[in-house]
């Protein structure tokens, strides 16, 4: 291991000083929501103030970027989806952090030439016919450069030094806060931690990943417009993923007129592979998705591959197509089989039916369009606002399951995609479970 580690991944031993940063957002973000009701009140409120508000939160925010952008890792995921879940930051101090989604601080080329060497076996120039020494992309566990194999583009993630055994070592203290925590409550923290655990730790196997890829590639040639760049695997490794690289705009770049049909192609794939074939990348990452021209959709990144079983699927199915039906009993049924109520006394489900009718709004209009404010307001609703918050269990599979849900909706958003996604979802509730 590196004698500079700590210096380029850290980890939770410095993650306080940053956790402090974050809450400090979070309190410009509380302060937001009351200058706003304040200022419907008394319209004498002074504007000055609140500019000065959102210029400290973007302050802060850019420091946080800073912070994360070394720190890499755990770190650097949890500022990942601060940076695109509404809600979560004031929207000015968010569209700074938004910078995590596709860039973090690089590490130097020599320190990923030497991992390039001890995993392939040679030095680049033997390996490639060219590669870039720049990375054209920056994130958690490794990052990307442009090189040429065979005549062929093709991008090459190189995970960084060490940073497999500095995520072990804070997933044990992960482990210890999230057990100590759920002291008391419905929530199973050792199991909830044992999840994030596995998932994360396959995250730094690049074979796996490569594996899953491959799968991915044919699961999705059934989505019309879906694509999975292919895996030069004779240049892949345990710690080196090479595969071909593709153009395309980020999906805040995304032009308006083809942000409809990019919507439903990701809304599409999640669903089909969920509800037909019990399997989903749970990293829906902005960064993850590149967008053509017409449209199509690329699909990055499959380290964070879950596999489901089938019977838990078929239950969520029936529980959707109950809510669907405006089948309240039903519905009862299935949130209960699913293993989400904790504790049973005085649990409040008139609320949670309203809550889940609100989650599945898109599937319940005719024509619908995601947006930030929806995000948000469901955030609201089904965690914050609910008096069951205290009483609702969490299964193991759904911790990432729901990082799914409420990542999807926060890529439609930032789409802004609308249109009629019941149809998707009438189809795929009786459409035959297929497990990979």
């Amino acid at each position: 291991m590196p004698e500079d580690l700590d210096e380029l991944t850290g980890g939770l031993r410095r993650m306080w000083s940053t956790a402090s940063l974050t809450s400090k957002l979070g309190v410009k973000a509380a302060s937001r929501v009351l200058f706003k009701k304040q200022r419907r009140d008394d319209e004498e409120v002074d504007l000055d103030e609140a500019t000065r508000s959102t210029e400290a939160a973007i302050a802060t925010a850019r420091e946080l970027v800073t912070r994360m952008g070394h720190l890499k890792g755990l770190v650097m995921k949890a500022g990942q989806i601060a940076s695109y879940m509404p809600g979560t930051l004031p929207p000015a101090a968010q569209q700074v952090m938004a910078e995590l989604q596709a860039q973090s601080t690089p590490m130097s080329w020599a320190k990923l030439e030497e991992v390039l060497r001890a995993e392939l076996g040679a030095p680049p120039a033997q390996l490639f016919d060219s590669i870039e020494e720049r990375p054209c992309a920056a994130a958690s566990i490794g990052q990307v450069h442009r090189a040429v194999h065979r005549g062929t583009p093709v991008a090459v993630k190189i995970q960084y030094p060490g940073i497999e055994d500095a995520i072990r070592s804070d997933l044990k203290m992960v482990g210890v806060i999230a057990r100590l925590s759920s002291v008391g409550s419905p929530l199973d923290g050792g199991a909830l931690a044992a999840e994030l655990r596995e998932r994360l730790l396959e995250e730094c196997d690049y074979e796996r990943e490569a594996a899953s890829q491959a799968l991915f590639g044919k699961l999705l040639a059934s989505v019309p417009g879906a694509h999975v760049p292919g895996v030069a695997s004779e240049r892949t490794s345990r710690r080196v993923l090479t595969t071909v690289f593709v153009e395309g705009h980020r999906l805040a770049d995304a032009p308006r007129e083809i942000a409809d049909r990019a919507g439903h192609i990701i809304f599409r794939a999640c669903f089909e592979l969920l509800f037909k074939r019990c399997i989903y990348n749970a990293d829906p990452h902005p960064g993850n998705y590149l967008v053509a021209r017409d449209g199509d959709v690329t699909f990055l990144d499959f380290g964070c591959v879950r596999r489901f079983d089938p019977a838990m699927i078929a239950t969520w199915k029936r529980m959707a197509r109950a809510i669907l039906d405006e089948d309240q009993a039903g519905f009862q049924e299935g949130f209960r089989a699913l293993g989400f109520v904790g504790k049973e006394k005085k649990f409040d489900w008139d609320y949670q039916y309203r809550a889940m009718r609100h989650l599945y709004r898109p599937y319940l209009e005719p024509s619908f369009q995601y947006t930030a404010g929806f995000v948000a307001e469901t955030f609201g609703i089904l965690m914050f606002d609910n008096p069951n918050r205290m009483k609702i269990a969490m299964p193991p599979e759904w911790l990432f399951l729901n990082r799914l849900q409420w990542g999807l909706n926060a890529v439609l958003a930032q789409l802004g995609a609308a249109g009629a996604w019941r149809d998707t979802i009438e189809e795929l509730l009786v459409t035959p479970l297929a497990p990979m």
